[in-house]
């Protein structure tokens, strides 16, 4: 009894010694068996190639789309707006038909015409540089037609006469006159645009009046219009009304139009 009584004894202090010991050091935990290096790479690779995979198909299901292009909404046009392509009118002197076209425009309400003549607006000749230039065997050289003319009837607040409208590019700087010195009431003057005109009015013979507008563009473009009280402008034909259906200060609006 005395033996295992001192054996415990010592069994005690080897014990407490023990925790003395240990007692100093510093609390640590275990550590735990270290890992295969491969083992969680695996699946985190994996992981890495799907979402590189989704996010390389998302560009690739575009046709011929760079990385970070945004597609179209549904139902949104993804084409270019097409460009506006604006034409450019014909001139008025293109041809009787367009300058028919043009002088409706230009009188919108103000009168009504039926074009019964059409043809061009003047003959350009082309003179030799001089007189013992040409070969006395070479004839007469043909003119060259330009522009275009209209005749016909118009009225205007119930009242038809005849008129004529010819229209052609002339030669720039060319200036306007009245048909005669005499004539009465005509006058030439200078526009702010450079253009020139000439308006008045013609006595026919019998009871016949004609009003008449003369311009010259900057350009050199030639507008002249007649309009009368008879069948014809000039002088033909019976007499229609007891006035032009036109006065001169609306001819002179007329010439002067932008529309043209």
């Amino acid at each position: 009894m005395t033996d295992s009584r001192a054996l415990d004894d010592a069994f005690e202090e080897l014990e407490r010694r023990a925790d003395a010991v240990t007692a100093a050091r510093p609390f640590e935990l275990p550590r735990a068996p270290a890992s295969r290096p491969n083992a969680r790479l695996v699946p985190i690779a994996l992981a890495a190639a799907v979402v590189a995979g989704v996010a390389t198909g998302a560009v690739l299901l575009v046709p011929n789309a760079d990385p970070g292009t945004t597609t179209a909404r549904p139902g949104a046009s993804s084409s270019a707006p097409e460009p506006v392509v604006t034409t450019t009118p014909p001139p008025a002197h293109d041809s009787p038909e367009v300058l028919a076209e043009r002088l409706q425009a230009v009188l919108g309400d103000l009168a009504t015409f039926v074009v019964t003549e059409r043809g061009p607006g003047a003959t350009r000749m082309t003179l030799p540089a001089s007189p013992h230039s040409a070969s006395p065997d070479v004839g007469a050289q043909p003119g060259r037609q330009v522009g275009a003319s209209i005749g016909g009837t118009l009225t205007s607040a119930g009242v038809t006469g005849g008129f004529d409208l010819v229209v052609y590019p002339g030669t720039t700087g060319e200036r306007v006159g009245c048909g005669a010195p005499d004539e009465p009431g005509c006058t030439v003057r200078d526009l702010p645009d450079g253009s020139t005109l000439a308006a008045g009015q013609v006595a026919l013979e019998g009871s016949g009046v004609t009003n008449e507008v003369k311009l010259v563009r900057p350009d050199g473009l030639v507008f002249i219009m007649h309009v009368s009280n008879r069948q014809s402008p000039k002088g033909l034909g019976p007499v229609l009304g007891a006035h032009p259906p036109l006065t001169v200060e609306q001819l002179v609006a007329i010439a002067t139009s932008d529309r043209w």
